[in-house]
């Protein structure tokens, strides 16, 4: 009986896989990322991170905005994490609203 029902679970079809992570799944990474901004001797401005969202262009506007807030002035750790906690959030919700405009 074991053998037909894991036959019957072989034999069911496979969920197409998507290009883009799942909206949820692409949050959780975000959250968990961090930003790095410094300005290097030649005075160009730098942006590290320690993971990604899984989605590239999240990730450049993440960096790009961030770099901004420290060139404009949020110089403690608490000026910063609120700009990248802000920028999170309003990156997210763009991401998603765009998700959905596509489907």
């Amino acid at each position: 009986m074991s053998l037909l029902a894991t036959l019957l679970l072989a034999s069911q079809p496979v969920p197409a896989a998507t290009d883009e992570p799942d909206i949820v799944v692409v949050a959780r990474r975000l959250d968990s990322v961090r930003v790095n901004v410094g300005q290097g001797p030649d005075g160009k401005w730098y942006c590290g991170m320690d993971g990604s969202s899984g989605v590239l262009s999240l990730d450049k506007k993440l960096c790009k905005a961030v770099t901004e807030c420290v060139r404009k002035g949020a110089a403690s750790d608490r000026t910063i994490d609120a700009c990248v906690r802000n920028t999170k959030s309003r990156l997210l919700k763009k991401f998603a609203k765009q998700r959905r405009k596509r489907r």
